[in-house]
């Protein structure tokens, strides 16, 4: 498309494409091929979403909730209207298809109406000629709000009163393989806490949205899913989707962030509404506020083994804090339900799963949805059970862990090679590598720390272990529990 550019000026037809890179002479299997853009990169001229500019160029900002929980009295945008250079205010009022979205549930308003449900919801966004008038313009905008008391404790959730019209409860999946009635000889208890992490890519949230002759719009920025991104934004704009394009500029990082399409909603609308390209980069505070984290989630986990450290059964109670809207958190259950168990061969399994709504921020797609969660508790149990027995913490790893032909906890048998056991013990016989030489050891350990994480009595050079699964493709379906072996 003619009229984008770089901050440098130059322009291209193409903002996600950089300097090609001639190929080798031999092609084929095996060979390895330089990516395209990667002298771009490499360079420093390669454009990400934040670089690009078009002429006559607006700039975008958001209004975003102070309170986690409150009814919206009133918005009064005049005297954001008013301010000399700016050319847009939008509001719910203005979203003229769809007005929530969501991967899977559409749950979440582009704007929110009557009810804020967390801390740095979207109110309105503005369009101005500066980032600073569209920033100064947007904390214009008068918003009256009743406070409501937030329900921020997902455990709280099941007996407070209802935050959404579909309730609290997004997803419960129950998981039944084998006998609940077996009981190992030795039983390990965990209680464990995993809080809302952000993936803060390196480069914050930004894009640019340009008009286009046929009453659509393109939106380029780092998307890691446009044709759901496209599908989503058409539906809130009300337009066809081959009237809306979503162009991938260069991804600054990702981790599943960039599956979140809360800044290409605002920015779109803008865009349609003056007739005018609108850029939106976000600070790294709005970026945080703007985009959905990984899931809180509480674990209870009770591991049975013989007294050979064999796994006899797994029990766990799995519960995620999907934040204030549902989105994609049914998927990130399942996930964790299905891989509550880990890599290890266990005969009996009993998981139980709930999925919450609560007044803190959206819970979203960050990658490892779900299996990162778990992983933390099986094997924080692995090592339980190695201290109750007296087995290395490797070793009993090694008599659990699953090879082709076992059976997971979901039915499904591993088909795939899995020389697991093997990697472990190659791992764990490996030598350390040696310390430089003439370099006094005290000079590798940790500076200072916490709880005297640098005190040299404290501190040994090692090795670290931890197994975990996660899942490439998904499907769901009904299936019935096969008998005991």
């Amino acid at each position: 498309m003619t009229g984008i550019a770089d901050g440098g000026g130059a322009v291209t037809a193409t903002p996600a494409a950089g300097t090609p890179v001639q190929p080798p002479s031999t092609m084929g299997l095996g060979v390895s091929l330089p990516p395209a853009d990667s002298a771009a990169k490499t360079t420093g001229t390669f454009p990400y979403a934040a670089d690009l500019w078009a002429e006559g160029l607006l700039w975008a900002a958001v209004l975003r909730s102070p309170h986690p929980h409150a009814r919206i009295v009133s918005i009064d945008t005049t005297q954001a209207v008013e301010m000399p250079g700016v050319r847009a205010v939008v509001t719910h009022a203005d979203v003229p298809g769809d007005a929530s979205h969501g991967r899977r549930v559409a749950d979440r308003p582009v704007f929110a109406k009557d009810l804020v449900r967390h801390h740095g919801e979207p109110i309105a966004a503005v369009a101005a000629d500066h980032p600073d008038t569209a920033r100064l313009a947007a904390a214009a905008i008068a918003v009256e709000y009743e406070v409501l008391e937030p329900v921020t404790d997902p455990e709280q959730a099941f007996s407070a009163e209802p935050l959404h019209p579909d309730g609290n409860l997004v997803r419960h999946i129950p998981l039944s393989f084998g006998d609940p009635d077996v009981v190992g000889e030795v039983i390990a208890e965990g209680l464990y806490r995993i809080g809302r992490q952000d993936p803060a890519p390196i480069g914050a949230e930004a894009g640019l949205a340009v008009p286009r002759p046929d009453g659509g719009v393109e939106i380029y920025t780092a998307s890691t899913d446009p044709h759901a991104d496209r599908d989503l934004a058409a539906a809130c704009f009300g337009l066809e989707p081959e009237r809306v394009k979503v162009v991938v500029t260069g991804v600054p990082g990702a981790m599943g962030e960039r599956e979140d399409p809360g800044m290409q909603l605002p920015l779109g609308l803008l865009a349609l509404r003056t007739g005018h390209p609108v850029k939106l980069a976000a600070t790294r505070e709005e970026s945080f506020l703007g985009h959905a984290h990984r899931h809180p989630t509480l674990l209870r986990y009770r591991h049975h083994a013989d007294a050979q450290g064999k796994l006899v059964k797994v029990e766990a109670q799995i519960l995620l804090d999907a934040g204030a809207y549902a989105d994609s958190s049914g998927d990130t259950l399942a996930a964790a339900v299905s891989f509550a168990c880990g890599p290890y061969v266990v005969p009996h399994a009993f998981i139980e799963g709930w999925a919450v709504r609560t007044n803190n921020p959206p819970s979203g797609h960050v990658r490892g949805e779900g299996a990162m969660q778990v992983c933390a508790a099986y094997e924080g149990q692995m090592d339980k059970l190695a201290a109750k027995l007296g087995i290395d913490p490797v070793e009993i790893r090694m008599r659990n862990v699953m090879a082709t032909g076992d059976l997971l906890p979901t039915g499904q048998t591993v088909t795939c090679p899995a020389p697991v056991a093997e990697l472990l013990q190659a791992v764990r016989d490996a030598p350390l590598p040696a310390l430089p030489k003439d370099d006094p050891e005290e000079e590798w350990l940790l500076p200072g720390g916490l709880e005297g994480a640098g005190d040299p009595a404290a501190v040994r050079r090692g090795v670290g272990y931890a197994l975990g699964m996660v899942h490439m493709l998904g499907a769901e379906g009904p299936t019935r529990s096969p008998p005991p072996p």
